[in-house]
């Protein structure tokens, strides 16, 4: 890979932190701000070399005069907002025994981070261990009965689903479905398993717990350790962050602060949190049941969507094209609003679209798509909204689950269990037993926080969503192929649909799944899955309109 320099001057140098360098917070934010000012850029070695005072030398004031003023410029910058120099550390944990509460209410609900969590698709939950509460032992019983009677559901939906799912296996791979070698038999078997367990997933309480690689900067540590006590989740996710900043000072002492300049967190309480202060205006307790007008007014307003696009600019199309022409420095007589769309979003001439990495971040003119906004109302599952969380660059303004709790249930029917009548027999009395024992705690004056780990996944999540086309594009593309979880699917199928209604130049490239979109960038193969494959040809033929039709599993 070594190539020669192509100018006169010296060449630039590049160098790359070790490890060992990298974990220091607080040598790599001063190395940073040094660097601002200095002629070349400061060594974090140097910082921490600095720091050693093992190496002092009697009478060198010089050297604990630079220390002081580098134990105070920490502060400092945290003080005048120059955060940019706390992101340059990066922290890798790996957690484990984590709620899926905690996961999607707080560590998740943010783009800050980056994740890969144990899937319910790929590992059967086994309810071995589940987060529990702190309860008195009468209230303990019911919060472990209504814990065991959704894993019996979930164990028995499992069961339930497997012939319907196997016939229609049978129909998108009929010759595996012949095969009579034990591989195959076994790979069948896998595949069918993993298809039920997905589906069944929807009745496993939040208290399921989860282990996960998560990784972020120094300056949003901080910012979880301010924020950890609000809701929904304030004692499960104060312990982790807690734990996870230990985990930091045990390498960095100074993580959060020098000696005599502590940095100035003002950590909040749960009743210091915005979130919490609101709902106290608003109501006597926060015990107090949620609105069914609220309920009522927000689901009328979707009509007969499950994601309804609110807001978009209906010129849109015209300022895409106008920022096309700016990047290429083209008149609209020289670059038609259409052409220049074209440039960006059509795959036969944009072979961006179908490359493995997402290069629209990166490239001039797919940049123009952010100028492109939209905002969705949506009423979805927990459990497609933990997988929705994971596009980061479409934020949603999440609710407050303890404002949200209902007396009856409110959940999803997943079109798989509606299919099969004893499965949804399973599958609505196990939600019932988690709903009653819910408001069995509630009634005898259990936290709100500590009863929502009992909501299932299919439990319905009510908010609003925004981004622009160069977010939503890869969402909608990744969220198209038939390998996606089936209410995402139908998620992104009902967006693109209206995207195309309303901007109708635009709309003709949003809805294309990772197949469709090669296929026309001509590249091969066409499915990007491998053995991971859906089995249905997707790119041949494509038109939008067949592609729910067409999808069988």
């Amino acid at each position: 890979m070594e190539t020669a320099y192509p100018f006169r001057s010296e060449p630039p140098r590049v160098r790359l932190l070790t490890s060992e360098s990298a974990s220091h917070p607080f040598a790599l934010t001063i190395a940073a701000a040094w660097s601002c000012y200095g002629p070349r850029p400061a060594k974090v070695e140097s910082v921490l070399d600095l720091l050693d005072e093992s190496r002092d030398e009697p009478g060198d004031e010089t050297r604990l005069a630079r220390r002081r003023r580098a134990h105070r410029l920490y502060a400092d910058l945290f003080e005048a907002g120059h955060h940019t120099t706390f992101q340059h550390a990066n922290f890798v944990f790996v957690l484990d025994g984590v709620s899926r509460l905690a996961i999607w209410s707080f560590f998740h609900h943010h783009p800050f981070y980056n994740s890969e969590q144990v899937s319910q698709r790929y590992r059967e939950v086994s309810g071995k261990t589940m987060v529990t509460p702190d309860l008195p032992e009468p209230l303990l019983e019911v919060y472990r009965s209504a814990i065991d009677r959704a894993l019996a559901g979930y164990r028995r939906l499992t069961e339930l689903l497997i012939p319907d799912i196997t016939a229609r296996y049978a129909q998108v791979f009929p010759a595996r479905a012949r095969a009579r070698s034990p591989e195959a038999a076994q790979k069948l078997r896998t595949a069918v398993q993993r298809r039920a367990q997905e589906v069944a997933r929807y009745v496993l309480p939040l208290a399921t717990p989860a282990h996960l690689y998560h990784t972020i900067n120094g300056l949003t540590l901080l910012r979880y350790y301010v924020l950890a006590n609000q809701l929904d989740a304030p004692a499960e996710v104060r312990y982790l962050v807690n734990r996870m900043v230990e985990e930091v000072l045990k390498v960095d002492p100074y993580f959060l602060g020098a000696p005599g300049h502590p940095l100035d967190l003002q950590v909040l309480a749960a009743e210091d949190t915005l979130e919490y202060q609101v709902l106290a205006q608003l109501q006597e307790t926060l015990q107090r049941p949620a609105s069914e007008a609220f309920f009522r007014e927000f689901d009328q307003a979707l009509e007969d969507y499950d994601s309804k696009l609110v807001s978009y600019n209906p010129d849109s199309e015209r300022l895409l094209a106008d920022a096309v022409r700016a990047v290429l420095g083209r008149t609209r007589e020289e670059l038609p609003d259409r052409e220049a769309i074209a440039e960006v979003l059509d795959p036969a001439r944009n072979r961006y679209l179908g490359h493995p990495l997402f290069l629209a971040m990166h490239s001039k003119l797919m940049q123009t798509m952010a100028h492109v906004p939209f905002t969705f109302q949506k009423r979805i599952s927990g459990a497609e909204d933990a997988q929705n969380q994971r596009h980061r660059g479409t934020i949603s303004s999440g609710p407050v689950l303890t404002a949200h709790l209902r007396q009856e249930p409110d959940v999803i029917i997943p079109a798989d269990i509606a299919r099969v009548p004893a499965a949804l027999d399973e599958y609505l009395a196990t939600i019932q037993a988690l709903w009653d024992a819910k408001n069995r705690l509630l009634d005898a004056g259990v936290p709100a926080e500590q009863v929502l780990y009992l909501l299932p996944n299919s439990h319905r999540v009510r908010f609003y969503e925004s981004g622009t086309l160069l977010t939503y594009f890869w969402k909608w593309v990744k969220r198209l192929c038939y390998n996606a979880q089936t209410e995402i699917f139908e998620t992104a199928r009902q967006e693109t649909e209206q995207v195309a209604r309303v901007l109708p130049e635009i709309g003709r490239y949003v809805a294309r799944p990772p197949c469709v979109l090669r296929s026309e960038a001509g590249m091969r193969p066409a499915c990007p899955e491998g053995e991971r494959y859906c089995g249905i040809p997707v790119w041949r033929d494509y038109e939008f309109a067949e592609l729910a039709q067409r999808r069988v599993l």
